[in-house]
């Protein structure tokens, strides 16, 4: 265990094991903070996040949902935001200032977005690793330079609970695994694999680990074709198991044109294993002729057997002249698959839909208009009862960074504001666990 030193007006140190060789700081960022007890964190707003001109990632608390058009140019500035997790009001990330190793981030009293404590890894860089929190008690992550293991933490106090042996999963060639997301099914805990590389493989893995026996439990895998890579699909938070105990997790299949359709993969309720005979592929179900870009994002469960993703749609023409003239897409060259990248960023061929995980049905919604950029725009957050994500369009005339919602029980969707002040990253409600 880790063995805190009582807080004082600076901060809280504690001393991890020394066979994780980790060292874990919690350490308070708003002294005057602690001196009043009567200034508290805030448990109910909206935090923005967009990316300026300058590359770095501007971010601003608001008390109230907007409304109406927000500027966030005047918003605190951070080399990076990126929020992986939010539980208990507080979001979880890989530093911002490129430290090596984990933040804990809250909104103090005075609307200013603080971090309230760290944990350092042995890896180093910005990227440390990855890490999600279950609920105020439990969480995961891992760091790089462990590659074999994981770690359970306390998300409160930033205190580990136990580590993991995860080296029994299957990577393929025997390299180091890299985990890019963590979801969590009760006291499960399934981790998508990479290489630790960053290799993607023809088949998407999923190592498995219990939080109540805090043993590894086995992997599953989606096969692949052989014919290309599929990837993980890497969104925010956890709402990903139904109401009868389902857990759905979401591949990007192919994104470097192999053709392999991205995927919802379905573990049954009492399963620990990939349904085999249970294929959904939206963008081949709502066009099978988009065979390079056959992916989508931001896949989000809505309740009733029901869910939320952004699909693309089509090929734009310009890229199906390219490939038929290189002969088929196995033939294309750096410098053409370069080009197809670049025409399908500025294309508009992705739609927000409606995903029907019985019937196995993709109804795009309907005043939402087609957008660009599949991967960007921001995860999508829950709100009285709607569901609100991101729209960021920004080829040729049709310029839009805005945030719309969905009901999902009626079937309407309208826009709900406006942002200025850069490329619209994220918003988070800090109201809601993940």
């Amino acid at each position: 265990m880790i063995l805190p030193i009582k807080n004082g007006p600076a901060c809280l140190v504690s001393v991890a094991l020394l066979a994780l060789g980790l060292l874990f700081y919690a350490c308070s960022s708003d002294d005057e903070g602690n001196e009043n007890p009567q200034l508290t964190n805030k448990t109910t707003g909206f935090v923005v996040v967009v990316r300026n001109s300058s590359g770095d990632d501007l971010v601003k608390y608001f008390e109230e949902i907007p409304t109406d058009t927000i500027d966030i140019s005047d918003g605190q500035d951070f080399p990076t935001f990126f929020p992986t997790s939010l539980v208990g009001h507080a979001m979880f990330m890989n530093r911002p200032d490129g430290a090596g190793g984990f933040s804990k981030f809250v909104v103090n009293s005075n609307g200013e977005v603080v971090e309230e404590g760290f944990m350092t890894t042995l890896e180093q860089g910005g990227n440390a690793g990855r890490i999600e929190a279950r609920d105020t008690e439990f969480g995961v992550f891992q760091d790089r330079q462990l590659p074999d293991q994981i770690n359970v933490f306390n998300p409160t106090t930033l205190q580990t609970i136990a580590t993991i042996d995860m080296s029994p999963g299957f990577v393929p060639n025997d390299i180091g695994q890299s985990y890019q997301r963590f979801f969590f099914r009760d006291d499960d805990v399934f981790a998508t694999v990479r290489g630790l590389g960053g290799q993607a493989f023809p088949s998407l893995i999923l190592h498995q680990a219990n939080l109540a026996s805090n043993n590894y439990v086995g992997e599953t895998q989606r096969a692949g074709n052989g014919r290309g890579v599929i990837f993980a699909n890497n969104g925010f938070g956890q709402n990903f198991t139904d109401e009868s105990g389902n857990f759905y997790m979401a591949d990007a299949g192919d994104v470097t044109g192999g053709g392999i359709f991205a995927r919802i993969n379905k573990i049954p309720a009492g399963s620990n294993d990939i349904d085999p005979d249970y294929i959904f592929e939206p963008t081949r179900i709502i066009n099978p002729e988009n065979t390079f870009l056959p992916t989508f994002g931001v896949f989000k469960y809505l309740g009733n057997d029901k869910a939320i993703a952004k699909v693309n749609v089509e090929t734009p023409q310009q890229v199906i002249d390219i490939i038929d003239a290189a002969g088929g897409a196995t033939n294309l060259s750096d410098a053409e698959i370069s080009q197809i990248q670049g025409i399908i960023i500025g294309s508009e061929t992705s739609r927000y839909c409606v995903l029907d995980l019985n019937a196995l049905t993709v109804t795009p919604i309907p005043d939402v208009p087609p957008l660009g950029i599949l991967f960007t725009g921001g995860a999508p957050f829950f709100h009285d009862g709607e569901i609100y994500f991101g729209v960021v369009r920004n080829s040729g005339a049709a310029n839009e960074n805005a945030y719309y919602k969905y009901n999902h029980i009626t079937g309407e969707a309208q826009k709900a504001f406006d942002i200025l002040g850069g490329e619209l990253r994220g918003i988070y409600n800090i109201a809601n666990d993940n």
